[in-house]
């Protein structure tokens, strides 16, 4: 059976992870009708859904009308995410220590502000991503190695240190290095991963000055005990979870691994634009949007959030009305950077988001790079 038939399915999903409007009625409604739950389940599970999904439910006094297997997964799902949040603001700690009187502007990004801003189960994350200028890596991978970190990957539970030619191919082609890991030893984090970006998109060097412009407004907003530690400011925050939407939305490597769309991205940017947003933010997203050069960006990553959320804001409405590109066929491309070739797709953008084996559905063009 083909993705796209599931529509009842996909479209419950979708308000259980609605957690800060979460309409009762159209869920209740959702949950009389014969519904594939295995399939449900799996779908919250593959896109780091189930925490939203159990809050949302638990919210609405719902849970006692979904199947019990499903409940009782969800339940542990949540649990989890409680610990692991928990977790990784205890590791924020240690982060804070090393990054305090650092020489050089920094900013955490993504999970390690997140998981401040999120309820406490519905959002964990597995790294901290810290942006700074590519001229500062030096600098930040001495701190790193003094505290004990190595360069290598965590697989199946054990760590494999990189090999030379592995840390030079990341920082040479993908705007990061590879990642910095440290034992942790905390609950439901056993390795500690620090992430170094130095590009806004999946190239090494930028096309403008994106990085330093962010950093120059980065703001300390991340508690510990020591201090606060530096993130970029809320209206540049929300732009740079748009930009790394569409870098791996877009580049072709993700969408082989199956790891482009998933619906947590999303779902950081609906909670975000109904946490911060008024129509004087908008005004500022704009100006913030326009001055890095990202409307292509943020166009991508906002319709999609809009498209997904059922998001009725007349302030976004017109922000992308804005912002919109002339030639917005790059919705349905995907590139290849290393061979430089283009992709396209013809799926619905939600039927996209919920397909598997989307390699099998691209075809090549013969357009220059979107």
């Amino acid at each position: 059976m083909e993705d796209c038939t599931y529509a009842a399915e996909h479209n419950l999903i979708l308000e259980l992870c609605r957690f800060m409007q979460p309409d009762r009625g159209k869920i209740a409604e959702y949950l009389q009708q014969s519904l594939h739950w295995p399939y449900i389940l799996g779908q919250l599970l593959f896109h780091r859904v189930g925490g939203a999904a159990y809050y949302t439910l638990d919210a609405c006094n719902l849970l006692g009308k979904i199947h019990r297997e499903c409940r009782n997964t969800l339940k542990t799902v949540y649990d989890s995410n409680v610990v692991k949040s928990a977790s990784m603001k205890e590791a924020l700690e240690e982060v804070g220590s090393l990054l305090q009187n650092v020489s050089f502007p920094y900013a955490l990004l993504k999970g390690a502000y997140l998981v401040w801003l999120y309820p406490v189960g519905l959002r964990t994350s597995n790294d901290v991503d810290i942006l700074i200028n590519q001229g500062d890596i030096t600098a930040i991978e001495e701190k790193l190695k003094q505290a004990g970190f190595v360069q290598g990957n965590v697989r199946s539970g054990t760590f494999v240190p990189a090999s030379r030619k592995e840390i030079i191919a990341s920082r040479m082609n993908r705007g990061e290095t590879v990642p910095f890991i440290k034992q942790a030893g905390l609950p439901q984090m056993d390795f500690l991963e620090m992430d170094i970006n130095f590009s806004l998109d999946f190239a090494a060097k930028q096309k403008n000055d994106a990085v330093s412009m962010l950093l120059r407004h980065a703001q300390p907003l991340i508690p510990t005990r020591e201090a606060f530690l530096y993130t970029l400011e809320p209206v540049d925050f929300l732009i740079h979870l748009c930009c790394h939407l569409f870098k791996e939305a877009t580049v072709y490597a993700w969408v082989a691994m199956e790891r482009d769309l998933s619906l947590y991205k999303f779902m950081d940017l609906y909670m975000l634009i109904h946490k911060w947003t008024d129509a004087s933010w908008y005004s500022a997203l704009e100006a913030s949007i326009r001055a890095y050069g990202l409307e292509r960006e943020c166009y991508y990553a906002l319709r999609g959030t809009k498209e997904l959320f059922g998001i009725e804001n007349v302030f976004l409405d017109r922000l992308l009305l804005s912002i919109c590109p002339s030639n917005i066929s790059y919705l349905q491309s995907v590139m290849q950077p290393d061979t430089g070739k283009t992709y396209c797709y013809k799926e619905s953008f939600v039927d996209w988001v919920f397909m598997s084996k989307k390699k099998e559905k691209l075809y090549e063009t013969a357009d220059e790079t979107p």
